[in-house]
């Protein structure tokens, strides 16, 4: 029964005439950009004294202007306003080599950094964890109010509120859209999606659509099959722009990816290209990843 149904879903996703479509949306702004760091009422005068441990955490304190507030944080982060950064820090660093910093506050955004967070705390360093699975909105209200900067984060707030709101579904013969973020993360070499208890689950759904890897019961980022992408069968391929060389650029994609040439997305060639933070961070730049994305997908199925 299994392969009966593979055999239909083949037989019709490869049936019609294909009419490629890329939209590029690397470009967009990178985050909302409300702040300045040497602002009146900024943060200049405190210093460097915040460690952050996650790049969602980067992004929401650049855009609240206290980039100039980051001792450390992950290394390999494309984002403007952080090449002056003091200090790089792995996601397994060790107490020692955090505390040599002598930071004031160190921020985890995973359950990976808890004993890092429990080691410094016991020392006498402040430390959180906002763990970046929260919602784009609540991290920046926490992390604004650990900064002390809750007026700021009301206002980013508001400006990605806004960006989601601005947001209209799409629908196609009735339906929501299907999309797979292709990936070539958490797996090894292997080539992956992206499912839930992700940041893009978040993105995807945002937008009225179906996060095709999640709907088939993919969590994170899972190896992906032929038959398992066939199943999905997204109408739209999404990928990260930093990743496009690990694929081959564009033509990879279709080429080396899993069974996607047999999808709505591959038969039509439709992909969507977007920033690295945009696609992963679910963070300061969410409002301005939805409503790019939203656009897109009416560009493709007007």
């Amino acid at each position: 029964m299994r392969f009966a149904l593979l055999a239909c879903l083949m037989s019709a996703l490869l049936a019609g005439n294909a009419s490629a479509t890329t939209v590029d949306l690397s470009g967009e702004q990178p985050y909302p950009q409300l702040y300045q760091p040497a602002e009146p009422g900024g943060t200049a005068m405190k210093g460097r004294d915040v460690v952050l441990l996650g790049a969602d955490l980067v992004e929401i304190t650049v855009a609240l202007g206290a980039a100039n507030r980051i001792l450390a944080r992950p290394a390999d982060i494309d984002l403007p306003g952080i090449d002056d950064t003091p200090h790089k820090v792995r996601e397994w660093a060790g107490v020692e080599g955090v505390l040599a910093m002598r930071p004031q506050l160190v921020i985890g955004s995973t359950v990976i950094n808890q004993r890092l967070l429990d080691g410094l705390a016991g020392l006498g360093i402040r430390t959180d964890l906002i763990d970046r699975t929260l919602p784009a909105t609540e991290k920046v209200s926490r992390l604004a109010a650990l900064l002390g900067l809750e007026e700021r984060g009301e206002k980013l707030i508001a400006a990605m509120e806004a960006d989601y709101k601005a947001m209209e579904p799409v629908s196609v013969e009735g339906r929501p859209l299907r999309i797979v973020h292709a990936s070539k993360m958490g797996a090894g070499t292997s080539f992956t999606a992206g499912g839930a208890e992700t940041a893009v689950h978040n993105l995807i759904l945002r937008v009225g659509a179906v996060n095709a890897a999640a709907e088939v019961g993919r969590d994170r980022y899972r190896p992906v099959t032929p038959e398992g992408m066939v199943l999905m069968a997204p109408d739209v391929i999404l990928i990260s722009e930093a990743e496009l060389p690990a694929f081959g650029d564009l033509d990879g994609i279709w080429d080396a990816y899993p069974g996607v040439a047999l999808t709505p997305a591959g038969r039509n060639r439709n992909v969507i290209i977007m920033r690295e933070l945009h696609v992963r961070a679910d963070a300061a730049s969410s409002g301005i990843a939805t409503r790019a994305l939203s656009r897109a997908l009416h560009e493709m199925f007007p």
